[in-house]
């Protein structure tokens, strides 16, 4: 496995957290063997300052009581090396677990991820749904002795937020539709939803891109003749992103054009061919089988 990873430790310390992890978690929660009350997990990420942002994780079979917990730890080292083969520059950051509160054994398991990472983070998802609603917590730990002896394990509470990349932002933009329309009807016309739509998603794109550039040019002529007064800082950002527009000729720009439009295509493809291996999984009823 790779050398220990010196995580930062204090009040300072945050945690941000990809939607790619938080729906891997949920999804094991949903696929766990049948009396099993939660799932346990690796988190992988970097840490930038007293930031560390989680962006994958892996489950972790167990087997726990009030008193003990066995933890699978080959299958934990050889996901990680698998995880390191795709991502090298990603570290264990710490562990998760599903519920709502702490549990008596997370000590036992903090104590096993402190020797993957120093100051290791414990993720906590509510899968459980509490009052109705999803929350994520984070906490590091520090060790209460008296002298010598270890007495108990305290968790500290960290803040803890969710951030979207541009790619990750679609996808949970579109898992979003709908919702505030929780009909049957408008469930179904969402999961029968096709990608074949780029063209109308495109022009919305198109149309939200030409009202800001629409914005960004008045504020510039506002400037320019003299009604507002110019911030330096938005200056300098403007000039930032003209700087990163290419300079293509329209030839070069239609060809590129049409390879995004052919990959396009081939995702919509993959995507209808992953939808319809899904249904056919629902039919078998093997959907449910457990992930480990």
């Amino acid at each position: 496995m790779a050398a220990t990873v010196l995580l930062p430790s204090g009040s300072n310390v945050s945690v941000k957290v990809h939607p790619v992890v938080l729906l891997s978690i949920c999804d094991a929660y949903v696929r766990r063997k049948e009396h099993q009350d939660r799932v346990i997990g690796t988190l992988l990420g970097v840490v930038v300052d007293n930031v560390i942002e989680v962006k994958n994780c892996y489950v972790v079979p167990h087997n726990e009581s009030s008193e003990q917990v066995m933890v699978d730890v080959i299958h934990h080292k050889t996901m990680f090396d698998l995880h390191q083969k795709v991502a090298p520059h990603e570290s264990i950051v710490g562990w998760f677990a599903t519920g709502s509160d702490l549990y008596n054994s997370d000590a036992l398991i903090q104590d096993f991820y402190s020797k993957e990472s120093t100051h290791p983070v414990h993720m906590v998802v509510d899968t459980t749904l509490k009052d109705n609603k999803f929350s994520v917590q984070a906490y590091t730990s520090r060790t209460l002795a008296l002298g010598d002896k270890v007495l108990a394990t305290e968790f500290v509470e960290i803040p803890c937020d969710t951030i979207f990349g541009d790619i990750e932002r679609v996808g949970v933009d579109l898992m979003l539709t709908g919702l505030n329309d929780p009909s049957p009807e408008s469930k179904k016309e969402t999961a029968n939803k096709s990608f074949s739509d780029e063209a109308e998603t495109l022009a919305a794109s198109m149309g939200r891109l030409a009202d800001l550039v629409a914005k960004a040019s008045e504020y510039v002529d506002s400037v320019v003749s003299g009604r507002v007064s110019g911030e330096p800082a938005i200056g300098r950002y403007l000039a930032d992103t003209l700087a990163l527009v290419p300079h293509l000729t329209r030839s070069d720009f239609e060809r590129l054009f049409n390879e995004s439009v052919q990959d396009a295509m081939m995702v919509t493809f993959l995507s209808d061919l992953l939808r319809a291996h899904v249904a056919l999984a629902e039919r078998l009823g093997t959907a449910a089988l457990p992930i480990v």
